[in-house]
């Protein structure tokens, strides 16, 4: 098992958050859930342009209206973007077509303020990683901790 999946980093700036996530995706699974949490402006959707920005995708944006975005690279590979934020309830999620996405063969879920949701019902076939990001300082310096579930 990767150290990354399991670690504590102190990130400065988006320059050292980019570098982090290149660091990080080629230890997912074909079948990854990442659990973004962290309160307004900690960098939940920053991570998520910054990782489909690696993976060769653009106009990358919240989908906290929608709550769910689809991502596709020139190589066909997709990242399903989830905003729970706007959540009400469980009716809310199960009308997005949100257990839908884990009957893929493969993918990348990446969940803004996943602590809205009950981590026992995420698929046990799916790796699942648990991102906490947390402001440290008023200049952009962020604590991010990995945990994989």
């Amino acid at each position: 098992m990767s150290s990354i999946l399991n670690s504590q980093r102190t990130i400065k700036n988006e320059k050292e958050l980019k570098a982090f996530w290149q660091e990080f995706l080629p230890h997912l699974s074909e079948r990854s859930i990442l659990l973004l949490s962290g309160d307004v402006g900690a960098g939940k959707t920053t991570s998520t342009q910054l990782i489909a920005d690696i993976l060769g995708m653009k106009d990358v944006q919240s989908p906290s209206f929608a709550i769910h975005l689809r991502y596709e690279n020139a190589e066909g590979r997709f990242i399903d973007h989830i905003d729970l934020y706007r959540l009400k309830d469980d009716d809310d999620l199960e009308s997005s077509g949100f257990w839908d996405l884990f009957a893929a063969k493969k993918g990348l879920v990446v969940i803004e303020w996943a602590q809205r949701l009950d981590y026992d019902y995420l698929p046990l076939n799916w790796q699942r990683v648990e991102v906490k990001l947390q402001k440290t300082s008023i200049d952009g310096e962020r604590m991010i901790t990995v945990q994989l579930l």
